[in-house]
């Protein structure tokens, strides 16, 4: 009789222990994120939770970093880089890894103290642009859009002024820190965040704002190539891009952001365009 007290004893502790272990009934993964979006991603790690995962999110400040970071098995997905920056890394390093689905897009506008619209910026106006390198290549994006200057057959989205085939307006491209630029400059590309922080009014200082907008701008998440069809991943993919993450995306940035959620099937030519 106490033999099977005792039994029944430790198999009451094994069951509980189980059930009380957070290997036993969640999955890990593990996600590199920027720092900015962190408000978003707690949000999904909270859903996630529910969903029997649990989510470590891994910031970082460098989109190759996390690229190379995934490639490595140290992190199971990232989501900080856009479509074309994607594309640029996976032809120049070949690592295997594959988009899952689209997450945001940050809307990069055009605005000036001095100049009320497109049509008033003279010939030999200075320009400020981000310094980074992507950020340049999407405000070269931009100013396109507005039809101040033409670039290049093949252009991806990155790159420097060598990409530019007509600027007949004879535009001064200035590249500068976005707190630098309002000193430095007649008009300004950059993003509305940035904007907020060089001092300039969205509203009474954006020349264009948003509408320069493509798929190639938006955001995604990434994962191996390997993991593309794995459950846990694509749960997260569709917790990030249920309508509660929209509205809280919306009440969050406030317009810095903007939910654009694509699933892989939806972009086209998508195999195209991201073949290894």
């Amino acid at each position: 009789m106490k033999k099977w007290l005792i039994c029944s004893f430790v198999f009451i502790l094994l069951v509980s222990f189980t059930a009380c272990s957070p290997s036993a009934e969640h999955e890990s993964i593990k996600i590199g994120i920027a720092e900015s979006d962190e408000a978003i991603w707690n949000y999904i790690a909270e859903k996630a939770e529910e969903a029997g995962m649990d989510i470590e999110l891994i910031f970082f400040s460098d989109y190759a970093e996390s690229d190379i970071a995934l490639a490595n098995k140290e992190i199971d997905a990232n989501a900080l880089q856009t479509i074309s920056y994607f594309r640029s890394f996976t032809e120049k390093y070949k690592h295997k890894l594959a988009p899952l689905g689209t997450t945001y897009i940050t809307p990069m506008g055009i605005y000036s103290k001095r100049f009320g619209s497109i049509q008033d910026i003279p010939r030999g106006a200075v320009v400020s642009v981000p310094d980074k390198a992507f950020d340049f290549g999407r405000a070269l994006t931009v100013l396109q859009g507005a039809g101040l200057l033409t670039l290049k057959n093949g252009f991806n989205g990155t790159g420097s002024a060598d990409m530019i085939k007509n600027n007949p307006r004879h535009l001064k491209l200035k590249a500068v820190r976005h707190q630098d630029a309002v000193r430095s400059a007649d008009v300004f590309v950059m993003k509305p965040s940035e904007a907020k922080k060089a001092g300039l009014q969205t509203g009474k200082h954006a020349i264009k704002s948003g509408g320069f907008m493509s798929e190639e701008e938006m955001n995604l998440i990434v994962v191996r190539t390997e993991d593309q069809d794995r459950e846990a991943l694509q749960t997260i993919l569709e917790l990030y891009q249920a309508d509660d993450t929209a509205v809280l995306i919306e009440k969050e940035y406030q317009g810095d952001l903007v939910p654009a959620f694509l699933p892989l099937k939806r972009l086209s030519d998508w195999k195209n365009e991201f073949v290894h």
